[in-house]
């Protein structure tokens, strides 16, 4: 072989030899990068693990939904099963997800917490390796996007509320759809076919767990025009699946949200004002990317003033279109700009309250994807200067790293305490209130005071209710909003815990008369009457109660005792025949029927019924004192001297001369 050939052989070696070098070095720098990533948003996120439940849909989701308790086949076609909805969404995927929690250690809030925690960090994963194949595998902008994504103090309360699984787990598989996506658009061969058949699955999966999905077919179409695809025949019929699947579920998902008051009428704003709202929120979203403070769980609608809203919401408008006209001058010279600010008006448009949906005109949670298109471009923009030579940017790039550095650290300080705030629904809440002070913040820091056993579930020491500051905040909320029957039945409740019937008695009539339709405030109000000793008014209640919700058993329940107390002992058994027969394990049911039987003198079923109740129940001191009478009545007296000195044993104060009168009977 001759010099100029050994040279040349040996040149190509060299050049081999440094590519794998450098893709051993993009590989080391990229793992590097990922888990410093990972650490700092574990760091960042890590208060979560401590925190507890919150009565903000926590309960509906997890303490409340009987879908969760059980993994078996059945149940499991009951959660994909369309009627079965929760807290009207259709999100079977993230409820399996809860369900598998609750297999593992039912209500023990670490798991839950432990779990977003766990989707959020595969989350910042997938963007960095979306990013790093959509930037043309730059390890600094993939960096950049996943970092900030990472520990964004806008993402806590996607990741610190439990109830909102179903961000973290529908952009799992959005974002797990997009590489797919790249990686089908790039392949050739049998692969190619496979990856969209996994695009499409993952777009299912991604649906499945949150409504919001819906809209990847137009990030799929803008993947197309930064990747440079011609758009012909072949790249529009690929989509039809998509645009199919999304147009089908979107119809679902409004048809149940539609059911409730989720949806505001389209009466209650005017075009122009839901133009304005949407403006307001991308303004803001806009915002706080770059000035994270002020952030709260309720931003509450504004209060029209003379029908003019705050000059905040009329300036939006211009910005935006300020802000558009720039990205339309921008579609054929910038498409890092135009690809990073449409992703995130198509992945936040269906929240920009067009369509008024909730009680917020803007939420942290939506932020939670769409910042990944904000934060492309300005990855981009790092990784640009930092290629840049001459004097002119020796300031910039100097300066850049420190800055970004700044930056970080004050992104993991506010998201760790921001974290802090979801401990439970007291500190959630007094902080909404400080910053919006609002009637639904009010009324939702009083209803966790009033029943701290029913949301601080899996705690250790749950704290002793606090209904002074309950009626406090109950009060606040009724000045702000005096037509609110949820606050009244609320108040109304404290009054009746306080004694204060005729108190009670009002708000709950106000209550009634803003909401007809409110079974519980018609159960609640019968619950007063029947104190007052007025039960015909209480019956009429109970009736109501059962003619709006039949299946309300408490209402059954309380109108059988009823019904006792006035000696109707017919229409009492008939009550609780319904209620046995719905739930046979209850020892009270028994015991009032058989109180019931007796006083019809019907002594063999009521002993039935007694001895069934103790079976149940076998603590009840009462009920081996009554099941003595009844067998003293059967001429029983053996068996009713040994209930009654067993009632007495129990502490029950049974008279000596009951005692004695039995003994004497067996001599």
């Amino acid at each position: 072989m001759s010099n100029k050939k050994q040279r040349g052989a040996k040149q190509h070696s060299d050049i081999s030899k440094k590519n794998i070098l450098s893709k051993e070095t993009i590989y080391k720098n990229k793992i590097l990068w990922l888990s410093g990533i990972l650490i700092l948003t574990f760091i960042a996120f890590s208060p979560a693990l401590k925190n507890g439940f919150t009565n903000w849909d926590d309960n509906i989701y997890i303490g409340e939904n009987k879908l969760i308790t059980s993994l078996s086949g059945d149940n499991v076609k009951k959660i994909f099963n369309t009627d079965n909805q929760v807290a009207l969404n259709y999100h079977p995927i993230t409820i399996l997800s809860f369900a598998i929690d609750y297999k593992l250690s039912q209500y023990n809030p670490k798991t839950y917490h432990a779990t977003n925690l766990l989707f959020h960090l595969l989350n910042t994963a997938l963007v960095f390796w979306f990013i790093f194949l959509l930037s043309g595998k730059k390890v600094y902008v993939a960096a950049i996007v996943a970092l900030f994504f990472g520990i964004h103090p806008m993402h806590v309360e996607s990741v610190a509320w439990i109830a909102e699984r179903k961000d973290v787990v529908y952009v799992f598989f959005f974002m797990a759809s997009l590489i797919s996506y790249y990686k089908y658009i790039h392949a050739e061969g049998k692969n190619k076919f496979l990856l969209y058949a996994f695009t499409i699955l993952l777009f299912l999966l991604s649906i499945l767990s949150k409504a919001m999905a819906v809209v990847l077919p137009f990030v799929l179409l803008l993947i197309d025009y930064y990747e440079g695809r011609k758009f012909e025949k072949y790249s529009v019929l690929e989509k039809v699946p998509f645009f199919i699947f999304s147009f089908l579920f979107g119809i679902l998902a409004y048809h149940i949200q539609s059911k409730g008051s989720v949806i505001a009428d389209l009466e209650t704003f005017t075009w122009l004002q839901r133009f304005e709202f949407a403006s307001y929120g991308m303004v803001n979203y806009i915002y706080h990317l770059f000035i994270p403070l002020n952030l709260s769980c309720f931003y509450p609608y504004p209060d029209p003033a003379n029908g003019h809203l705050p000059i905040i919401f009329n300036i939006s408008p211009i910005v935006i279109l300020v802000l558009f006209a720039i990205v339309f001058r921008s579609i054929r010279k910038n498409k890092i700009l135009v690809f990073g600010f449409l992703f995130f008006c198509v992945t936040i448009a269906l929240v920009l309250q067009f369509i008024s949906v909730g009680k917020v005109i803007m939420a942290d949670r939506y932020s939670y994807l769409s910042y990944v298109g904000l934060l492309f471009p300005i990855g981009m923009g790092y990784e640009w200067l930092r290629n840049q030579e001459g004097e002119n940017y020796i300031l910039l790039k100097k300066n850049s790293l420190p800055f970004l550095i700044l930056c970080a650290v004050t992104c993991v300080v506010l998201t760790y305490e921001r974290v802090k705030i979801w401990k439970n629904s007291d500190t959630l809440w007094t902080d909404a209130i400080k910053k919006y002070p609002n009637s639904e913040a009010y009324w939702s820091r009083a209803s966790y005071l009033v029943n701290k056993n029913a949301i601080d579930k899996g705690q250790k020491n749950i704290e002793e209710n606090e209904f002074d500051r309950a009626l406090e905040d109950f009060n606040n909320s009724i000045k702000l909003n005096p037509n609110n029957a949820k606050v009244l039945t609320g108040r109304a409740n404290i009054y009746g815990l306080k004694g204060q019937f005729d108190l009670a008695l009002n708000d709950y009539s106000r209550a009634i008369q803003l909401d007809k339709t409110d079974a519980q405030t018609f159960l609640n109000r019968a619950g007063a009457y029947s104190l007052m000793k007025q039960f015909d008014k209480a019956i009429i209640d109970y009736n109501t109660a059962l003619t709006l919700n039949p299946g309300l058993m408490a209402a059954k329940q309380n109108r059988s005792r009823v019904y006792i107390s006035i000696g109707n002992y017919e229409k009492a058994i008939a009550d609780l025949n319904e209620l046995i027969q719905e739930n046979p394990t209850n020892s009270d049911y028994f015991f009032y029927r058989s109180f019931a039987y007796f006083k019809l003198e019907k002594l063999s079923q009521a002993l039935l019924d007694n001895t069934t109740s103790i079976q149940l129940n076998p603590n009840n001191s009462v009920t081996y004192f009554n099941r003595s009478f009844i067998n003293k009545g059967l001429g029983k007296f053996k068996d009713a001297l040994e209930d009654a000195l067993k009632a007495q044993s129990m502490g029950y104060a049974v008279d000596d001369g009951y005692i004695n009168e039995l003994k004497n009977k067996l001599k």
